[in-house]
């Protein structure tokens, strides 16, 4: 079976908002939109009510429907959105936020409008909340196509409103890139960071060190209408000297060191972005239920859990932990169980599943996983090296530069005893990206078969792509392969490739990606993709799923041969049951008139053609499908290796080259002895078959 399929690389997203100005939740709003735009996307705030700033990021259309707040209902919100669409471009896809009631403004004006877009909900606290404040509940909710939840207990919430939804988990991102580390913590100082208001609910922190009977102090940072009182109530419980008012910092984790943990007392909280920030600086976070930390706290291990309005259960996790009744910390744990809140994992992995939405697309390993939900994928990339210090720095430029992020990339380069000076700038590379490149080095030269086959052995991840060490890719390339990978699942996913001498191909704009997918359910689909990848077949510029490889031990590389991708090529055709191919052209071919192919000590490398298709072909017997695939390979050893042989050899015949050309009109008679009546082959062919076996008789 052959699928035809699109995937939309550029859409357009609305990010649909009743009210807003400035705070976490548009903090959020910002940095997944920014992100998107960098990926190629439109995105478009779109804003029921103004409320005089504009605080969308530059990069994003910033829209409003009504000047002022006045008494606009709902109703008022799904006509004014429903003038908006009709009058401006139509989106892809519908992101409500935060409101439940939003979802249901998005559907009824896709409704009005007669478009098929997607709605989906993304709600920044549990939707009890939402309810209790009038916002909408679960009857709103559950109009949304698609929910994007930020925690398990939202997850749940939107289950019991929408049993049948489509969840995906998701964590709000956090930019930790200016997080200080704490590399032991101490019991006596509590850190607390936010706004000093009401609803963090400060004075049951005065209270537990009041109540407390070992000494500790509390360090607030922030500023907020309650710091008077909070100044009175430490006061009156004759602990003003044990808190310290520290005011608004703009890097207010400089106070992480020297303090033991953050605590928190909140009456509510979505999602704490400010417990996610101490604990990637190190330090646990004591807090209570309402502060919604309990996903992520292990109790005794990154923190601790208290009742809510329960200052004496509070001062008694102080006295134990004074008192050494606790395990200590351990910072390394604290940064470990959020690095999923990092933005550089949250933000991919948020692009991922809204990629896989807009092209109608479930990512069902990740559907409704309240725990290992989060897309981590990395790509393991096996670069074999061999004399090439004038190209492999650019080869790594454009492997670093990959729009995927060198954070989600390992190279294996495998230097093949090289004597010029590669494994010098492999080193240089390595001392740069130390997390990212690992170099093998070979004591002796044995050729690229053997490095590729000694880089698989250090291939961990999920995916893995060869790249040769003198060619270089496209900017986008490992990312369009990956998307298609995880939206169509594949055994390996393969494009199409420019060849360049001095110039290196510019990376292009790819506003839609058209990729053919062969599912290989009978034998006619297995000739079909024998036929489609036995001329071309290179190593690279295809993404393989790495338990694919690893299940069939026949898919290796022989050693002592050159043109070995052709037997490696030939196995993962024969075991394949998805591939996948896109005509964009991602990979650069570097045509070296210096390279091995062109070697004089390699001029008979031709046989090495005949060679490794007569070695596949005879696996293929072993594996029973030689016979299925007959007529398709009597037609590709003809025209790429019995044709192409007698190309290279030209009119210089001489003793050994009449040898090889007794060898290929053998093995043709031997193996296809009706080659003459192949359905593949033209009228015009058969006449220079006959022509051509007859030469030398």
């Amino acid at each position: 079976m052959k699928l035809n399929i699109s995937t939309i690389n550029n859409p357009i997203i609305d990010i649909l908002v009743a009210v807003a100005a400035r705070g976490g939740g548009e903090n959020c709003i910002n940095m997944v939109g920014k992100y998107l735009c960098s990926k190629g996307f439109k995105v478009r705030v779109i804003q029921m009510v103004y409320e005089g700033m504009d605080w969308a990021e530059g990069c994003m259309e910033f829209h409003y429907v009504y000047p002022t707040r006045e008494d606009h209902d709902l109703h008022d919100f799904i006509e004014g959105y429903t003038s908006f669409l009709n009058e401006n471009e139509k989106p892809n896809l519908i992101l409500a936020t935060a409101w439940p009631m939003m979802a249901y403004v998005a559907k009824r004006t896709v409704s009005n409008i007669g478009e098929n877009i997607t709605v989906a909900s993304w709600l920044h606290a549990p939707l009890q909340m939402y309810e209790a404040s009038g916002f909408g509940g679960g009857d709103f909710i559950k109009h949304a196509d698609i929910h994007f939840a930020i925690s398990g207990e939202i997850a749940g919430e939107i289950r019991k409103a929408d049993p049948e939804g489509v969840i995906y988990r998701i964590n709000n991102p956090a930019d930790l890139s200016k997080i200080h580390k704490v590399d032991k913590v101490r019991p006596g100082t509590l850190l607390f960071v936010g706004r000093l208001s009401e609803e963090k609910n400060i004075g049951i922190i005065l209270c537990a060190i009041a109540v407390a009977k070992t000494d500790w102090k509390l360090r607030l940072v922030g500023e907020g209408d309650e710091k008077k009182k909070l100044k009175e109530l430490a006061r009156e419980l004759k602990i003003e000297k044990k808190v310290e008012f520290v005011g608004w910092s703009d890097d207010p984790w400089k106070y992480a060191d020297g303090s033991y943990g953050l605590v928190l007392s909140s009456m509510y909280e979505g999602s704490p972005l400010v417990a996610i920030e101490a604990m990637s600086c190190g330090l646990p976070v004591i807090a209570n239920v309402s502060s919604r930390v309990n996903e992520i706290i292990k109790p005794g291990r990154n923190g601790f859990l208290y009742e809510d309005n329960d200052p004496k259960g509070l001062a008694r996790i102080l006295d134990m932990i004074s008192e050494e009744k606790f395990p200590d910390i351990d910072t390394d744990f604290c940064r470990e169980c959020v690095a999923d809140y990092d933005a550089g994992v949250a933000l991919f992995d948020f692009y991922v599943k809204l990629y896989a939405t807009i092209n109608k697309r479930s990512l069902g390993q990740y559907v409704n996983k309240p725990d290992d939900f989060v897309i981590r994928d990395k790509i393991d990339i096996v670069m074999p090296c061999y004399n090439v210090e004038k190209y492999v720095s650019r080869c790594f430029d454009s492997i670093i530069d990959q729009s995927v992020g060198i954070d989600r990339l390992k190279i294996i380069a495998v230097n093949d005893a090289s004597t010029d000076g590669t494994l010098e700038e492999l080193k240089k590379y390595e001392s740069r990206y130390p997390d990212n490149i690992c170099i093998v080095d070979c004591e002796s030269n044995a050729g690229p078969g053997y490095c590729r086959n000694l880089g698989l052995q250090y291939v961990t991840e999920k995916y893995f792509t060869f790249i040769d060490s003198d060619d270089c890719v496209s900017k986008d390339m490992l990312e369009r392969l990956y998307l298609l990978m995880k939206c169509y699942p594949s055994d390996v996913v393969t494009c199409d490739f420019e060849i360049f001498e001095n110039e290196i191909p510019a990376s292009k704009e790819h506003p839609q990606t058209d990729s053919e997918i062969t599912v290989v359910d009978s034998d006619l689909e297995k000739r079909q993709l024998f036929a489609d990848n036995g001329v071309i077949n290179p190593v690279w510029g295809r993404l393989y799923r790495t338990d694919f490889i690893l299940e069939n031990k026949e898919i290796c590389f022989p050693e002592g041969s050159l043109m070995e991708d052709i037997y490696f090529t030939y196995m993962v055709t024969a075991f394949a049951r998805v591939w996948q191919h896109t005509s964009l052209k991602l990979y650069n071919y570097f045509r070296n008139v210096n390279g091995i192919m062109k070697s004089s000590n390699n001029r008979n490398y031709y046989m090495d053609v005949h060679r490794m298709y007569a070695l596949a072909m005879e696996k293929y017997r072993e594996i029973g499908l030689f016979d299925t695939v007959r007529q398709e390979a009597a037609y590709i050893y003809y025209v790429k290796v019995f044709k192409d042989i007698l190309a290279y050899m030209g009119n210089a015949f001489d003793e050994c080259q009449r040898e090889n050309l007794i060898i290929l009109k053998e093995y043709i008679t031997a193996n296809f002895p009706d080659i003459g009546n192949n359905p593949y082959i033209s009228p015009q062919e058969r006449d220079e078959l006959a022509e051509l076996l007859d030469l030398e008789r």
